[in-house]
């Protein structure tokens, strides 16, 4: 066992298809076995996986679906003479996802999550079904409960679906809209991942962010039932899904689909029934752009900046923006409306709010939340959850603004380069509506792409000033690059851009309807 991978003899794998890695008797890793290459099979460590290797451990493989330990060893990794242990901030332990990333799953709490899990399941079930949506279990959630008798392990929430009558995707967003006020209105947390999809998240006694229920829509269209954001096909019927019957999963009732193996089979295929927890929903490239040109992506980046967050004891601030600040405040007057676009852990917002400003900071990441009202301890910004990909949250945080009656100026630090092109065109959009008179926003980002570029990790994203003029030439906004400048990322020299939006003078409504104009002719 190196740290480059773990190798197995063959012939103690037997009948094995899947295998668990554990450290100290924690899971971490779960791997389908791949063939022998040489008469020895290698499991090759997850990129996520590979800074951690370093100190002792008991490291044990075992199969997945019998828990048959294969093999095991006491292993030194690297110089640290501590015991390897893949926790969070929090200490709870973490594992290999199916997203390819680590995180928090059931079987790495020591508290009661499980049973706060279900019983706050079981409160949405009931509210949800007293308003008429129908919902029931599907998922991991489903899996577990039908073939192993309880929640799964590797498992790290409660899935819910719903079943919606319509079958018109703007008719669907619009019921969606309407459960996500219901829930609002009785004080849930609800996180948009797309107009088909909710999260919602609930907080530990100290205000972190504790479990999360996931709510997918249902629908039926041209015979198939859909199921975003991967699930579509023939397989399911109406009567499949409804009426509901009650399952008892861990001593909590929740509702199930009148044919849950009909539901199983046509998400997880027809060897539901043999446990394999490196599964993963493989959606064909056609419906995955359907589903996410009818009901958009909302959520792209949020995991990875919880995951940073998350790793953080107190607000580091992104980046060093004291330059950037005295540049910004130069030309905002004393007790100005200040909006941080992209908070992060809120140390930005909180220096510009000492100077007198008025400030609000917002941001999608619940943890970088977290850490920027721990800073605020004088409880000087107005910090809220707004995502700005969702161009709905994003226009009601606008009308907010505008509802003052007075100049709001924006400082974006970095997080303009971090949404995508269309995301982008949203709040060009919301810049037009809320800069009146000598508001402006200021938007500081890197303009080369990282040498350390992941695609899944939107720090490294880049936006040069010629993608900025080019996408706001046809809106009703002036841009000027108002200084030039390099930064430190991780030991190199990025180079950056401040760049000036201000609103054009003279009629919005005009500069709009000439821009459809010319966009049908062009049509």
């Amino acid at each position: 066992m190196t740290e480059e991978s773990i190798e197995l003899d063959p012939y103690a794998i037997r009948d094995a298809i899947t295998a668990d890695v554990r450290f100290d008797g924690h899971r971490v890793w779960s791997v389908t076995i791949p063939y022998a290459e040489d008469g020895v099979i290698s499991l090759r460590w997850p990129k996520a996986l590979r800074p951690w290797l370093d100190g002792r451990t008991r490291l044990s493989v075992h199969d997945s679906a019998t828990g048959r330990e294969i093999s095991s060893a006491d292993v030194q990794f690297g110089t640290a003479g501590t015991r390897i242990e893949v926790v969070d901030a929090r200490g709870r332990w973490l594992a290999m996802t199916k997203w390819d990333r680590l995180g928090p799953v059931l079987e790495g709490r020591e508290d009661d999550m499980r049973g706060r899990l279900l019983d706050s399941s079981k409160k949405l079930v009931e509210l949800l079904e007293g308003a008429d949506y129908p919902v029931y279990i599907v998922g991991g959630t489903l899996l577990g409960v039908i073939r192993d008798g309880g929640m799964m392990p590797h498992d790290d929430d409660v899935d819910l679906a719903f079943l919606c009558r319509e079958d018109n995707p703007a008719d669907i967003g619009l019921t969606s809209y309407r459960m996500e006020r219901l829930l609002r209105a009785h004080g849930y947390t609800v996180i948009r991942h797309s107009l088909a999809h909710l999260e919602i998240t609930f907080f530990s006694d100290e205000g972190a962010p504790d479990y999360y229920v996931d709510i997918f829509t249902g629908f039926f269209r041209d015979g198939e039932y859909c199921q975003p954001f991967a699930l579509k096909g023939p397989e399911v019927s109406p009567e499949d899904l409804l009426p509901t019957r009650p399952r008892l999963v861990e001593g909590v009732e929740l509702p199930e689909p009148a044919n849950p193996e009909a539901w199983l089979e046509y998400a997880y295929g027809p060897r539901w029934m043999v446990p394999d927890p490196t599964f993963k929903f493989i959606t064909p490239r056609a419906t995955r752009w359907r589903f996410e040109s009818w009901f958009g992506v909302y959520n792209r980046g949020r995991v990875y900046w919880d995951k940073s967050y998350i790793e953080q004891e107190r607000s580091e601030g992104f980046a060093d923006a004291t330059a950037a600040i005295e540049r910004f405040l130069r030309d905002v007057p004393e007790g100005a409306r200040v909006l941080d676009l992209g908070c992060g852990d809120g140390r930005w917002a909180v220096e510009i709010a000492r100077t007198g400003r008025r400030v609000t900071g917002v941001d999608y990441s619940l943890e970088a939340l977290r850490l920027a009202r721990a800073h605020d301890v004088d409880g000087l910004v107005d910090f809220h959850r707004v995502n700005i990909n969702d161009r709905a949250a994003l226009y009601e945080l606008g009308a907010r603004m505008l509802a003052t009656g007075e100049e709001w100026y924006v400082f974006a630090h970095h997080s303009v380069q971090s949404l995508t092109k269309v995301n982008r065109g949203g709040l060009y959009r919301f810049f037009e509506l809320v800069l009146r008179g000598r508001g402006f926003a200021e938007l500081i980002d890197d303009t080369e792409l990282s040498p350390f570029y992941e695609h899944g990790k939107p720090s490294t994203w880049h936006l040069p000033v010629d993608w900025l003029r080019r996408e706001t030439a046809e809106r009703h906004l002036d841009l000027e690059v108002v200084a030039r400048g390099m930064r430190r990322d991780n030991g190199r020299r990025r180079p950056t851009a401040t760049v000036r939006l201000r609103r054009r003078p003279g009629s919005l409504a005009a500069a709009t309807a000439a821009r459809a104009q010319r966009e049908e002719e062009e049509n």
